[in-house]
């Protein structure tokens, strides 16, 4: 009962639209990488956004923010892409490195218009 109350609590927190927004242009710029064979799916992007939920409301807060989007973004989408020219070995630090890499060019929004 409990875990699905948290869960219900964390549907609440508001994603403003330019939030969203730089969400789905994260998800659109893994795909269109040159080094990314398979990158975030819509479901990928849907599961980025509920972790931000859920880091703004372990914060307190009852709307996400940019940072709440990049400071879960590496938990939720490093094993969702699939990179090329690197070996299994090598596979666990390439997807960290490609998000890394995507967090400073994508732009995200203002504070101001995240709230």
């Amino acid at each position: 009962e409990d875990i699905v109350a948290a869960q219900e609590a964390v549907r609440t927190v508001r994603v403003s639209a330019p939030v969203a927004g730089y969400i789905v242009r994260l998800a659109e710029a893994t795909r269109s990488h040159d080094k990314v064979k398979l990158g975030v799916s819509p479901r990928g992007a849907i599961a980025l956004m509920r972790a931000a939920q859920a880091r703004a409301a372990m914060d307190g807060r009852d709307f996400v923010t940019p940072e709440d989007v990049k400071a879960v973004a590496a938990d939720v989408w490093c094993h969702r892409l699939i990179c090329r020219g690197y070996s299994l070995s090598q596979a666990s630090e390439a997807p960290a490195e490609i998000l890394e890499q995507l967090l400073r060019q994508v732009e995200a929004p203002t504070e101001s218009a995240a709230l």
